[in-house]
């Protein structure tokens, strides 16, 4: 990226900080973490006195990435680590997707499902984790974050985190344990719907796919008395009231949707009590889209309605095939490598932060 087009960027986003609305729970025990065009954390060890004081470093000093600790510190600026004075943290997860230039709509819908997956089947109902203890944010760029702030779980230390985050992912999960065996056989007991954890997931899934796309399982419980038959018998536990004697085989496929797949596990995010973690409500350095803190994930649409810097006309010009993407509440047409055109600011900013256009 050129200078001019730096300038250009950290003049728009300085201009969206005047007016944006900054806050972090306890923002004088967090530590914070700034980067540039270079590197997402170029430095930290930072801690602000108040949401004022951080806004305004935001539109003086205008990194283009800006995080803070899930931890709550005595000394958040203090170095190293172990002198921070420790005092607890949010318990975090992040849901992403690896897409290309843009999320298609069924990478959007696949993260999303996850995100609420994860919010009501897992932490309210298995957790007992209460929705006001939650705060949803989508990432600013292909997923979302999830803060929850219960004071159950603040003291959580890396292990307990890294047992929860197993669980939620489905780490060591065989559903088949779910099942008894006799004589190599299984026997027609198993679990039923009203039993906590992952067994009565497998329960309600199955019950689900019967009523819904009941060939996933067997073609035999597309008849409504087959179908019947065997939804009774999952109420009460008895899978040997179907005549489909490998249903336990059959039901593999629903299985393996249990758990949440796009939870982010390998990069350490849920078990690493210290932490960083994108400041809601600011921008993205990678695309300049809000990371928007939510009250639902109903109709969201990240290019629609995390967009930061309006409509107004800039002048681009395509460094790589652009396909054609909905941004904006309009289709931004398809532009070949090479290709100048008038673009909409937000979609520009986009574009050039992600390095598949420049400024004309």
């Amino acid at each position: 990226m050129e200078e001019r087009e730096r300038q250009f960027v950290l003049k728009r986003f300085s201009e969206h900080y005047r007016k944006a609305d900054i806050r972090v729970p306890s923002v004088e025990q967090r530590e914070f973490g700034i980067g540039g065009f270079d590197r997402k954390i170029e430095a930290r060890h930072m801690e602000f006195g108040s949401d004022a004081a951080l806004q305004n470093y935001l539109i003086r000093d205008t990194p283009l990435y800006i995080s803070h600790s899930v931890a709550y510190y005595k000394f958040p600026k203090a170095t190293p680590m172990e002198n921070k004075g420790w005092m607890g943290g949010d318990l975090i997860f992040d849901l992403d997707v690896h897409a290309g230039l843009f999320l298609s709509r069924e990478e959007q819908e696949k993260v999303r499902a996850d995100a609420l997956k994860l919010a009501d089947d897992f932490l309210a109902s298995d957790f007992g984790i209460k929705k006001q203890y939650m705060r949803m944010v989508f990432s600013g760029n292909r997923g979302y974050h999830i803060h929850v702030r219960d004071p159950a779980y603040r003291m959580l230390g890396g292990d307990a985190r890294r047992e929860i985050s197993d669980y939620i992912s489905g780490k060591g999960l065989n559903y088949r344990s779910f099942f008894p065996l006799s004589e190599n056989k299984w026997r027609p007991e198993g679990p039923k719907e009203s039993d906590w954890g992952y067994r009565g997931k497998l329960c309600r899934a199955v019950i689900k796919a019967i009523n819904e796309d009941p060939s996933r399982i067997h073609r035999r419980l597309k008849k409504m008395e087959e179908a019947g038959l065997l939804k009774r018998g999952i109420k009460d536990g008895n899978w040997g009231s179907t005549s489909i004697k490998d249903i336990v085989d059959r039901i593999e496929p629903v299985a393996k949707d249990l758990p949440v797949q796009c939870i982010d596990v390998d990069t350490g995010v849920t078990i690493d009590t210290k932490r960083l973690i994108r400041v809601p409500n600011t921008l993205h350095g990678s695309t300049g889209l809000v990371a928007k803190e939510l009250r639902s994930l109903d109709d969201f649409e990240p290019y629609r309605d995390a967009t930061a810097f309006g409509a107004e006309p800039v002048k681009i010009v395509a460094l790589q095939e652009i396909p054609s993407q909905e941004f904006l509440n309009s289709t931004m047409e398809k532009m070949e490598k090479g290709e100048g055109r008038e673009a909409p600011l937000s979609y520009a900013m986009y574009l050039v932060l992600k390095g598949a256009a420049r400024l004309s």
